[in-house]
This record gives structure tokens, sequence and C-alpha cells, in this order.
């Protein structure tokens, strides 16, 4: 996997997103953990003014990622940086596309579109849907 390579926010040069949970800056040697290096960049880049987009489990724009389970993930668009990329992992180092990934209602975290199951409660509702793992949570 290539690294993805960031402004540091010391120096303003190559930090990269090693994916192994941490992230280092080839230029002044500043290295931070995948959480923190998230946090850092969205303080930085957005002013973490984004009240509408929330994780409600951490409180903060940052969420667990869908393919390595760390709490890394940011919405880049949605903190008003231009990106190549909607969705960055701060940890593993993944990127996604805008529309690949949904919000799962129920637990508020982003999911790629293929995991969703429609939830229909009666057979006269109309369902909706939800991630594999909240649906499976609820049919156990």
């Amino acid at each position: 996997m290539s690294k993805t390579i960031l402004d540091c926010p010391r120096c303003g040069r190559e930090w990269q997103i090693t994916g192994d949970g941490n992230v280092v800056c080839g230029s002044c040697g500043y290295k931070t953990g995948s959480y923190a290096g998230a946090m850092e960049y969205l303080e930085k880049n957005a002013g973490l003014k984004i009240q509408d987009d929330i994780n409600l489990k951490s409180k903060l724009p940052i969420y667990e990622c869908p393919q390595c389970g760390g709490l890394a993930l940011i919405n880049q668009v949605k903190a008003g940086i231009s990106p190549g990329c909607q969705f960055l992992c701060f940890s593993c180092g993944s990127q996604w596309a805008e529309g690949e990934l949904e919000r799962c209602p129920e637990c508020t975290q982003w999911k790629p579109g293929e995991e969703f199951e429609e939830l229909i409660i009666c057979r006269s509702a109309v369902g909706f849907y939800v991630c594999r793992s909240c649906y499976e949570k609820i049919f156990k």
C-alpha cells in the first residue's frame, strides 16, 4: 500500500500515514498516533467546528474505520477540506471517494454501501437500511 502524504502540522512538509497506526513526518521527525494525528489535521484544516457531523461515541468528527476498525476516520469534505477523497483513515491510510461510504442511522458509523441490510420491523412497515453489525445485534 502506498503511504498517504499530508502537510505536517509542525513543519508543513511530508507527514505520512504509515499504515501501522502512526503518522510520521519525513522532514522534521514529528510522530504521533492515528487518533491524535486525525485530531491535529482537523484542528489545523477545519477548526473542529463540525457540529452536524459528529460521532456519537467520541463526540468528535472522527469515526471507526470500516477497513481496520481504528478510531481515525475523517470525512474531509464535511470538514471543509478539498481532498482527492471524501474519507481518509489516519490509522491504515485507506481512502474512499464520495458516495462509497454510507452512515448507518443506528450506530452513526460510516460503512461501505454493500454492508447494509434492510430492516423491516413488521410486515406493514416500510423498512430502512442499517449496517450489517447493527442488523445482527437487533436480530440476536
